[in-house]
C-alpha cells in the first residue's frame, strides 16, 4: 500500500507518497495560498493528480491549526482555516474514493517520533517544535493528550514575564520562538531579519558575537524553564526538541547546562528532565501523518 502525505503550513504545502513502513519514494511541494486559502483545496488536488496520479490507497494531511479528532475539520472556527478547514478531507475522500485522515503538525511530530525516532518505545512524551512560533504536542500512555479544547500541547501559549512598558506577560511563542531570537538579534546588530534565520544566529552566538550571546542566553532560559516545568507537569519520559534550529549541535548543551543550573538553585528538585532532539526534521509531519493514517484505519 501506498499513501499521499500532506504537511500544510503556513507558508508552503509538502507532499510525498510512502510505504506504510515510512519510506519516502517522492516528494514535491507548492506554496501555500496566503492570499486566498480558499484555493487551497483546488491546488492540493491538482498537484496530487499531477504527481501521484492516483497511484496510491489513502491520503494522511499533517496540518497547522487545531484539527477535531472526530468531524476532522481542521481550524475549527477559525477565519484562516475557515475556506478550506471544514470540507478538506470530506472533499479529498469524494474527489479519490479512498480514506482520509487530518491530524494537528505538532501531533504528527510527536507520532513521527513515537513511529521511528527517538520517542519509540516510550509512552509518556512531550515534544516541543522551535520556529516561526513555538508549538508542541504530549503523549501519555501510549495516547496523544488533546484535552477538552483541543489545546493540550500547544505551549506557546504559556506566559513568560517581560519588560515592556505596556505589558508585564507575554506569550512564549512571540518571547522565546526561533523567528524571536532571530529578530532581536537583527534589531540589535541593525540589519534586516529576513538576512537572518537560527542557523546564522548559532554561528554568530559561536563567533562570539555579542548580539547574539546576549539572545541566546535569553532563548534558552526560557526553553529551560519550560522543560522544567514541563517535566513536573506532565512527567514524560523525555522531552524532545524540534524545529530547524534543533539542528544546532551547540543547543542541546547549552540546554542542558541551563537546566542543571536552575535545577541545583530548587532545594527540592526531584529529577532533572531529559531532553533530546528529535530524530526528524522537514520530513517529520509527512511521516507522522502516516503514522496517524495507518492508526485511524487500523493498519498499524
Amino acid at each position: 500500500m501506498k499513501i499521499v502525505a500532506v504537511d500544510i503550513g503556513g507558508t508552503g504545502v509538502k507532499t510525498g507518497l510512502l510505504k506504510l513502513n515510512g519510506e519516502i519514494m517522492q516528494s514535491h511541494d507548492f506554496k501555500t495560498p496566503r492570499e486566498n486559502y480558499a484555493l487551497l483545496t483546488e491546488q492540493l488536488i491538482a498537484h496530487i493528480t499531477k504527481y501521484y496520479d492516483r497511484e496510491f490507497d489513502g491520503i494522511a494531511i499533517s496540518s497547522t491549526g487545531l484539527v477535531d479528532p472526530l468531524t476532522q475539520e481542521i481550524g475549527m472556527s477559525s477565519p484562516i482555516y475557515e475556506p478550506f478547514g471544514k470540507k478538506l478531507v470530506s472533499t479529498l475522500y469524494k474527489h479519490y474514493h479512498v480514506p482520509v485522515s487530518a491530524e494537528n503538525d505538532g501531533n504528527c511530530a510527536l507520532l513521527a517520533e513515537k513511529w521511528l525516532g527517538n520517542g519509540k518505545n516510550c509512552q509518556d512524551l512531550a515534544l516541543i517544535v522551535l520556529g516561526t512560533s513555538v508549538g508542541g504536542a504530549v503523549m501519555l500512555n501510549d495516547q496523544l493528550v488533546r484535552g477538552k479544547h483541543l489545546l493540550a500541547g500547544e505551549f506557546g501559549f504559556m506566559l513568560f514575564p517581560v519588560t515592556s512598558p505596556h505589558k508585564k506577560w507575554e506569550i512564549w511563542s512571540i518571547t522565546g520562538a526561533t523567528r524571536s531570537l532571530v529578530n532581536e538579534v537583527a534589531c540589535k546588530k541593525g540589519i534586516a531579519d529576513e538576512k537572518l534565520d537560527g542557523q546564522k544566529v548559532i554561528k554568530l552566538y559561536q563567533a562570539k558575537d555579542k548580539s547574539a550571546i546576549l539572545a541566546m542566553e535569553h532563548f534558552i532560559e526560557e526553553l529551560a524553564v519550560a522543560c522544567y516545568n514541563l517535566q513536573y507537569i506532565l512527567d514524560p519520559e523525555k522531552i524532545l526538541i524540534g524545529g530547524g534550529i534543533s539542528k544546532a549541535e551547540v543547543l542541546l548543551p547549552l540546554l542542558q547546562i541551563k537546566i542543571n543550573e536552575l535545577a541545583a538553585k530548587i532545594p527540592s528538585n526531584v529529577l532533572i528532565p531529559k531532553i533530546e532532539n528529535c530524530a526528524f526534521f522537514n520530513q517529520s509531519n509527512l511521516l507522522g501523518a502516516c503514522y496517524d493514517w495507518q492508526q485511524k484505519y487500523h493498519l498499524d
